[in-house]
This record gives C-alpha cells, sequence and structure tokens, in this order.
C-alpha cells in the first residue's frame, strides 16, 4: 500500500472545514482538478457518489466515514484497484489543523499511483488551501 501526507493550519473552524468537505455537490466550486459530481446528499457510509476529474473518466466513490465535524473519508472503485482519500480537522484555540491523506492499494495499485495518487498528493497544498479558502466563504 503506498501513502501520502499533507498537514497545515488555518483559523478556519473545523465544522466549516467539516460542511465543506462533506457538500460533495459543490466540490467542483473549489476543485477546479473536478469536471462534475453527482451526489444524492447522503452521508452514511457505504453511500456512493460519483465524480468526474477534467481529462478524465467518471470514478464511483463511496463514503467511508464523515463523523462531523473531525473526519470525512472516501474510497474510489478504480479498476482493480481503491484509493482512500481523508480528511481531518482538530482544533486546538484559535487554531484547526487540516490533515489530508491518500492510500491506495490493490492489483493495480502501482499503475494508479502512478497515474491518480502521486498526482493528486503533489497538488495537496493548492487542494488545501482552496478547501480552506471556500470555507471561509460559506454561510453557517
Amino acid at each position: 500500500m503506498k501513502t501520502y501526507h499533507y498537514e497545515t493550519q488555518t483559523h478556519v473552524l473545523a465544522r466549516r472545514l467539516f460542511a465543506t468537505i462533506a457538500d460533495i455537490a459543490h466540490w467542483p466550486d473549489w476543485d477546479g482538478d473536478l469536471e462534475f459530481t453527482e451526489h444524492d446528499g447522503d452521508l452514511r457510509p457505504g453511500a456512493r457518489f460519483v465524480l468526474k476529474p477534467k481529462d478524465g473518466p467518471k470514478v464511483v466513490m463511496e463514503i467511508a466515514e464523515a463523523s462531523a465535524p473531525i473526519r470525512f473519508i472516501d474510497i474510489a472503485h478504480l479498476p482493480l484497484a481503491k484509493m482512500r482519500t481523508s480528511h481531518f480537522f482538530e482544533e486546538s484555540g484559535a487554531r484547526t489543523t487540516v490533515r489530508v491523506g491518500i492510500e491506495i492499494w490493490g492489483a493495480l495499485g502501482f499503475l494508479w499511483d502512478r497515474l491518480v495518487a502521486r498526482k493528486l498528493a503533489a497538488g495537496f497544498e493548492e487542494d488545501t488551501r482552496r478547501l480552506i479558502n471556500y470555507a471561509k466563504t460559506r454561510d453557517e
């Protein structure tokens, strides 16, 4: 299994960050790499949704965990591999630590690592900045 991690801090509250990441239908509003998402709003573990990256095929996704306001984990179902993306939000005083991770595994995990996971991990800093900035603009 290949893993990648990124961590940063912000003054944005964990509940605002969680609300932003849990609003799957609006991911393309802050994630410029997505063409669209299809989601019915169900956040229970096992709920499925679809996302379409720009210049890529549709990907079936599954919510593994949505524990407000601390943790959001989803799993991409790729041919002969799976990729888990985790977002953790931990408040301490006036700051929130944001931790993002990717794990990829399966028979073709090495291939999907090269094609997808490495690129996503290289964009962790920028994607997290966009998530934080969008969370600042959301109504509570």
